[in-house]
């Protein structure tokens, strides 16, 4: 397994390491994301449009623990990743197809 080492320069420096697994799942969801708030961007507002934006603010959340470094056990990521799935369902018919499957695959190496 390939690792990617980050050299953070703060009051604390810090090296962070992300796998190169997780890091392309970082970049598949950071993806999505912006796909899914751009398209609830366009949407009128309603619970179709909540949803849609939900899931951009899910994809980025989780995105962002990835690319810190934050030890998210498979089980947990798994759970994660359909609930955006779940969400995603009711995004109405401009909803983005389902992406779990992928991201869990590439999740774990």
């Amino acid at each position: 397994m390939a690792t990617a080492t980050l050299t953070v320069t703060a009051p604390a420096a810090a090296t962070l390491t992300v796998t190169a697994p997780a890091a392309a799942t970082a970049r598949l969801l950071t993806g999505y994301g912006l796909v899914a708030g751009a398209r609830a961007d366009f949407m009128p507002n309603g619970p179709e449009r909540e949803s849609m934006g939900a899931c951009a603010s899910r994809a980025h959340w989780l995105a962002q623990q990835i690319e810190r470094g934050e030890d998210i056990p498979r089980w947990r990521f798994n759970h994660f990743a359909r609930q955006i799935d779940n969400e995603m369902t009711h995004a109405g018919p401009r909803q983005l197809a389902p992406r779990a499957d992928e991201w869990i695959a590439t999740y774990a190496g």
